[in-house]
């Protein structure tokens, strides 16, 4: 009879404890994955209704260290928040569809914000923001270093980057993720500084350098990313205006 007792108290123990699995193979109620097989690490908890998660989910680093928080919301969409082993925040956002979506936020593992960057369907798409971490510690300010435009995770269409003032510091396009057109430098006061040009993602044409008075007072001449000098660089311009060609092109 102990015997029985026994083996019916652990069958109860099973049917009713966690990491259930039903008739159908489903997955039900509270569930704990572990990192080792002497269940000491927790990989992660939390519960499921019909194999699909509910709720939060907790998971955790082998070191037990908080990893990531997982909110539910419906059976497509949920919140999550992942932190660096010291518990603050690396990022959070949205996932729709086992994929990143909408807004997401970056931390560095003193707290400070990183950067803003908008997904879809997993992909970086649309505008991602970068921001000064100097400002952040010195007045709590929040002021943008960057802006940058993507599809499909590429680059694509404007950059702009910034002075802590916010001033542009510098500006110009990309394409398929490389630079590419007219690109403009600028100082602190927003004045010119320096126009350059990109084809094929690298340096072509003319690099013009401004004084204060938005003068030139140097012109360098690349062609495919090099340097042109010298002889090199007079045989190339005769040959361009010997065949109608724009350096620039």
């Amino acid at each position: 009879m102990r015997f029985l007792l026994l083996l019916f108290l652990c069958v109860f123990h099973f049917s009713f404890g966690q990491n259930i699995i039903d008739d159908e193979g489903r997955k039900q109620g509270e569930w704990k994955k572990y990192w080792n097989e002497s269940n000491t690490a927790l990989q992660y908890q939390g519960a499921f209704v019909n194999d699909k998660p509910v709720g939060q989910f907790w998971y955790y680093y082998p070191t037990s260290e908080v990893r990531a928080i997982i909110e539910h919301i419906s059976e497509n969409q949920s919140f999550v928040t992942y932190y660096f082993k010291n518990r603050e925040v690396m990022s959070e956002g949205m996932y729709l569809n086992q994929k990143r979506d909408s807004i997401w936020i970056n931390y560095n593992n003193a707290g400070l914000t990183l950067s803003m960057e908008n997904f879809k369907n997993g992909k970086l798409e649309g505008k991602k923001v970068t921001f000064y971490v100097q400002n952040q510690i010195e007045n709590g300010a929040l002021k943008v270093l960057s802006e940058c435009f993507y599809e499909d995770s590429l680059k694509s269409g404007t950059y702009i980057e910034r002075f802590s003032s916010g001033r542009i510091k510098l500006s110009g396009q990309y394409k398929l993720d490389q630079p590419f057109g007219s690109w403009r430098k600028y100082n602190t006061k927003g004045e010119l500084l320096q126009l350059f040009r990109f084809k094929k993602g690298v340096r072509n044409g003319w690099v013009l350098n401004y004084d204060e008075n938005q003068k030139v007072i140097q012109r360098d001449l690349y062609k495919n990313g090099e340097l042109l000098s010298g002889e090199v660089k007079d045989k190339y311009l005769e040959y361009c205006k010997s065949k109608g060609i724009d350096p620039n092109d």
